[in-house]
């Protein structure tokens, strides 16, 4: 018998000494016993664990792209910009802090083609999230008085600034790599 059989003929004597069928184990490794579905994107959970299966019993709290995570619904109050990155620090994943996304990202998701877009907003909503759609803050200052902002209204997609007080959308997003 080569270790592999061993290894399993093991699992298999554990299981029935602690009465555990396979969708015991299934369950608890949050794998699904038929087909494991690799997704369109990969989602990031509540846990700070992130994945490209669905995962059983975790709750999602963003979609990965572009190397960042974002926060599957908008904040549902707009803000000022310094209250919205107050805000968005308030969250944090293993210790790190999230922001309202800098412009480098934003400007990667503008540039999506009108398809990629609607496929991205297409997945978020299947999640249970709202689509990217509106202006939201972003991480950086253009001065004292104004910051820069997102627009995403179907084909109408830019960034501009705004001044600082006004009262706009907000977007956690946190970087995977500061999850690592």
């Amino acid at each position: 018998m080569d270790t592999k059989e061993q290894a399993l003929a093991t699992i298999q004597e554990i299981m029935k000494q602690n009465g555990l069928t396979k969708e015991d184990v299934f369950s608890a490794l949050n794998i699904n016993s038929s087909t494991e579905e690799k997704l369109e994107y990969e989602i990031l959970y509540t846990d700070g664990t992130h994945s490209w299966t669905p995962q059983i019993n975790k709750i999602p709290w963003g979609v990965i792209i572009f190397d960042c995570a974002i926060q599957l619904k908008e904040i549902p109050d707009k803000m000022s910009y310094y209250n919205a990155q107050k805000f968005c620090s308030k969250t944090n994943f293993k210790g790190k802090k999230c922001n309202s996304g800098s412009r480098v990202f934003w400007k990667r998701i503008i540039s999506l083609s009108e398809e990629m877009l609607e496929k991205l907003n297409a997945f978020i909503g299947s999640i249970n999230g709202q689509p990217l759609k509106g202006d939201y803050w972003t991480t950086g200052k253009c001065h004292d008085k104004d910051a820069w902002i997102v627009y995403i209204y179907n084909a109408q997609k830019g960034i501009s600034s705004a001044n600082v007080h006004r009262k706009l959308k907000v977007r956690r997003t946190i970087e995977i790599a500061e999850l690592e």
